[in-house]
């Protein structure tokens, strides 16, 4: 308790001393988290500028009236609902481009699907023909016809 009170004493000596220090730790905190927030500020209205300049636009404004950065962000907001309409554009041709070679792919594989019935029954007409021929000894109009439409081509009239 002794030592309490002689602690209370030097500090009610030096009590102008330690408000003081209290003061100026204060004013160095307020200091500190200024200089930070000028920093933040600066940081950003480079990072403004430096949008503005890619979107071919000066930050500063050049009209009287109108705050720094307001014809930037109109501009960067068109070129953004520019840039939204284009990929929508693109998804749209996208999907057509797809639809359209989805359906030539149905039709090219009917027609090959086609193509390969035609050969098959081609084909049996020719071994019949072939048959027929060898059985009676005899080619005739009937096996040259097979004979071309197992190579595309048409029967004779």
């Amino acid at each position: 308790m002794i030592v309490l009170k002689g602690l209370f004493a030097k500090l009610k000596a030096e009590l102008a001393f330690v408000v003081l220090l209290a003061v100026a730790s204060a004013g160095a905190y307020f200091y500190v988290r200024a200089e930070r927030a000028i920093a933040d500020r600066d940081a950003v209205l480079h990072r403004a500028e430096l949008i503005c300049k890619s979107a071919g636009i000066d930050f500063l404004s050049s009209r009287p009236r109108i705050a720094d950065g307001v014809d930037c962000g109109t501009r960067v907001q068109r070129l953004a609902e520019w840039k939204g309409e284009a990929e929508r554009q693109t998804a749209q041709l996208m999907a057509q481009a797809l639809a359209d070679n989805a359906a030539r792919q149905a039709r090219d594989n009917d027609a090959a699907r086609r193509a390969a019935e035609a050969a098959q029954s081609a084909a049996l007409a020719m071994e019949k023909a072939d048959a027929e021929a060898e059985r009676r000894n005899l080619v005739d109009r009937e096996w040259f016809a097979a004979v071309n439409h197992v190579a595309g081509l048409r029967a004779p009239h």
